[in-house]
């Protein structure tokens, strides 16, 4: 029998899933993506598939993987989105904010990624909004249907001026009935609870199993491709793509993004790919089901191909010209990952070694890491990714 992680990473149209154990190059990982149905976008309550799909997971992962046993579960997901209490009203990341509509002056100047969002909530949907005790993001929400608990999850500290702080949301105009539906922070890899009876009896886990909090899709793959120190480069590829590297100070350049790293004082320097948004979905859905591209995948390869080298040439000129180290080689995680010949292709057009993870998806083996810190086995994330992929 195998101690493992469940590990659940929910995206705006799947859950992905696996049981992963400490020893990820040497045992076989098996994932299953589960689709909500097309519906549930439409009809913004996709929510409500969340216990449904992690239900079929485990059925699908049993089957592949009898010899196991679930030590703890950790949680990640997109965003940022808002989510009702009862699970009805979904407004995902894809929803317009309405952000440059709003009268007041400071949720148009906010940097925050999450106001907005609720303000918008709170006008498309007046009801859901009056009548919830609380509102969650996508992985609080499985948090919330898992164990009952109510919570926010903070990546670290410095995230803080993308999220909220009481006195930003009431100059913004938020209530203090508002405020009090927004969930109390927790950093990522904090306690959430434990399965309760209801989810034990929805989704055939163990009651009273721990559950640990993950982190926003894009810090989990961070941290589960082993882009935790200066000079570390990946290529998150999935239904949307970008590059980012790992610097010890701030660089600002054109056409890049700069934000904390999850490494207190380390910073990530990000290029979003443009054309990833035409080539993504289809891409990623047809390595999963094993389907095809389709005539115009060519045209669009051709084009994500050509941008990737342009994103490659900015993060190494910003970085060289401040006295940064630049890798000669990057980490792919995500569905591209899964097509070895794009990422021949990716080589030959970046001239950079390109390395897989034994999970495509990163984000799990991120939330793998914050799990196995969280159960003591780990002082830091930074230990963690030494220890348990080995860079």
């Amino acid at each position: 029998m195998t101690d493992t992680i469940l590990c659940i990473d929910i995206g705006t149209s799947s859950l992905k899933a696996a049981l992963l154990p400490d020893n990820l190059k040497k045992s076989p990982i098996f994932v299953s993506r589960q689709t909500f149905p097309k519906k549930s976008f439409t009809e913004h309550n996709s929510a409500l598939f969340y216990l449904p799909a992690l239900k079929a997971a485990l059925s699908e992962l049993r089957q592949k993987n009898p010899d196991y046993a679930i030590e703890a579960i950790c949680v990640s997901g997109n965003g940022p989105t808002v989510i009702s209490e009862d699970g009805r009203t979904f407004l995902h990341d894809e929803t317009p904010s309405l952000k440059s509509d709003w009268p007041n002056d400071s949720i148009k100047s906010t940097k925050s990624l999450f106001i907005p969002r609720f303000a918008a909530f709170k006008a498309i949907y007046p009801a859901s909004w009056e009548k919830s005790s609380f509102v969650y993001g996508t992985p609080e929400f499985l948090l919330y249907e898992l164990t009952g608990e109510s919570l926010s999850i903070l990546p670290e500290e410095s995230f803080l001026p993308a999220y909220w702080t009481a006195e930003e949301l009431i100059a913004c105009g938020f209530s203090d009935n508002d405020i009090k539906k927004i969930p109390p922070f927790k950093k990522m890899g904090a306690f959430a609870g434990r399965v309760s009876e209801k989810a034990a009896l929805a989704t055939g886990l163990l009651e009273g199993t721990f559950v640990f909090a993950g982190a926003p899709d894009f810090v989990v793959a961070l941290l589960g491709t082993g882009t935790v120190l200066p000079g570390r480069l990946c290529d998150r590829a999935g239904s949307s793509e970008g590059l980012n590297l790992c610097t010890s100070k701030p660089i600002f350049a054109t056409g890049l993004r700069t934000l904390p790293s999850v490494i207190p004082g380390l910073w990530n320097l990000s290029y979003l790919l443009n054309s990833s948004q035409s080539l993504g979905d289809h891409r990623e859905h047809s390595l999963y089901e094993n389907s095809s591209l389709g005539e115009n995948s060519s045209v669009d390869a051709v084009r994500n191909l050509s941008e990737l080298s342009h994103g490659i040439n900015l993060l190494k000129e910003a970085a060289l010209s401040n006295g940064e180290y630049f890798p000669d080689s990057m980490t792919i995680t995500g569905g591209q990952a899964l097509d070895d010949e794009l990422i021949a292709q990716k080589e030959e057009v970046t001239g950079l070694k390109i390395k897989k993870m034994p999970c495509a998806d990163a984000e799990l083996i991120g939330d793998l890491i914050l799990a196995r810190v969280a159960l003591g086995d780990f002082d830091d994330v930074t230990e963690a990714v030494f220890g348990l992929i080995g860079m």
